[in-house]
């Protein structure tokens, strides 16, 4: 048990890092660092990118879209190798994002996240968030 605790706090902390490295510093080449070179990302908008260079092309259409963009983890769940994550996003819109221009709005939005972390690696990232929320700020 108390390994399986450890474990569950050190894969934590991995991706408490990617979201502090990357998400809000944007540090796009900390993705090499914490993601297997084989990771599996999917999304739910179709077309699922892969390994650490689709993580780094979302990244940085998204600090494209909203340069100021910051995260914060309002959960964190470990059991093992598999981390959960919920968090909130907020950001001014000033580039294109899916086919609209820059608005200046102030947005938010909610992204749930379920990793699987190995031998200190991100292996694959589930993600949902909260689109529907996003492109109504952006169209009204």
């Amino acid at each position: 048990m108390t390994s399986n605790i450890k474990t569950s706090e050190t894969n934590k902390a991995v991706t408490a890092r990617f979201t502090e490295q990357f998400k809000n510093k944007h540090i796009v080449d900390s993705v090499d660092e914490l993601f297997s070179p084989r990771a599996s990302l999917h999304l739910p908008l179709g077309e699922e990118p892969v390994g650490p260079d689709g993580q780094k092309d979302i990244g940085r259409a998204i600090f494209a879209a909203f340069p100021d963009v910051h995260v914060t983890i309002d959960t964190i769940i470990a059991d093992g190798n598999f981390v959960a994550e919920r968090h909130t996003a907020r950001g001014t819109h000033k580039g294109e994002f899916m086919g609209i221009p820059a608005t200046g709005k102030k947005i938010h939005w909610t992204e749930n996240h379920f990793y699987r972390v190995e031998d200190g690696l991100i292996q694959e990232v589930w993600s949902e968030w909260s689109y529907q929320n996003l492109m109504n700020q952006l169209t009204k």
